[in-house]
């Protein structure tokens, strides 16, 4: 499979799910789904950050945002912080770390860059 990102030294998350598609219309076809569990594997294995590398300590979901307005025009952003304006509480955070993964979005499949 070819992509798009930097000739081949970085991969993302988008085509990470797009390989699980490819192998799931794959075993829609011919019967034989094992390419689905490969694919799914491989992301668990370098699209997943562990525990330690994604903390969840820094959010607060009895405040997960600062009110911005929207704007007619472009020219209108960024538009400023309103901190006053109440933006009442996050009632889903307690499920998705449960429930979701966090992937990396952009990784350096062979340590080209170094990180």
């Amino acid at each position: 499979m070819v992509q798009a990102p930097d000739y081949g030294h970085e991969t993302t998350s988008e085509a990470m799910s797009y390989y699980v598609w490819l192998e799931a219309m794959n075993g829609n076809f011919t019967g034989n789904f094992a390419g689905v569990t490969t694919a799914w594997n491989t992301i668990e294995q370098y699209m997943i950050p562990t525990a330690a590398d994604q903390p969840l300590t820094g959010y607060n979901a009895s405040k997960p945002a600062t009110y911005a307005g929207e704007w007619e025009e472009p020219s209108g952003y960024p538009g400023p912080l309103e901190t006053s304006v109440p933006v009442g509480s996050d009632p889903i955070s307690g499920e998705l770390p449960g429930a979701m993964y966090g992937m990396h979005w952009i990784i350096d499949v062979d340590n080209w860059y170094g990180f």
